[in-house]
């Protein structure tokens, strides 16, 4: 995944570090992991594991054709999740 990670360098105020050669962690608890669909690399973004209430399973979204879409969506998702517990 090195790669494809060239960009983990984004603006957040952590950065996303390499697990293995499949995927990237984030150290809030986001993950992005790579599969090979029909000899083609997508990308799956998955949601922090929410120890507090059972309902809530580790969702992901995607999949994406690179890794930069995927990191685009977590930044969007995780602004999103600050607003709205700033508003409550």
């Amino acid at each position: 995944m090195n790669a494809d990670a060239a960009d983990t360098n984004d603006d957040s105020q952590c950065k996303w570090r390499a697990s293995g050669d499949f995927a990237l962690v984030h150290p809030s608890g986001w993950s992005i992991a790579r599969y090979s669909v029909h000899d083609e690399w997508r990308y799956l973004l998955w949601e922090p594991v929410d120890r507090c209430t059972a309902t809530r399973s580790n969702p992901f979204h995607g999949p994406f054709d690179n890794v930069r879409d995927a990191m685009r969506l977590q930044r969007e998702l995780t602004a999103h999740l600050q607003h709205q517990e700033m508003a409550a």
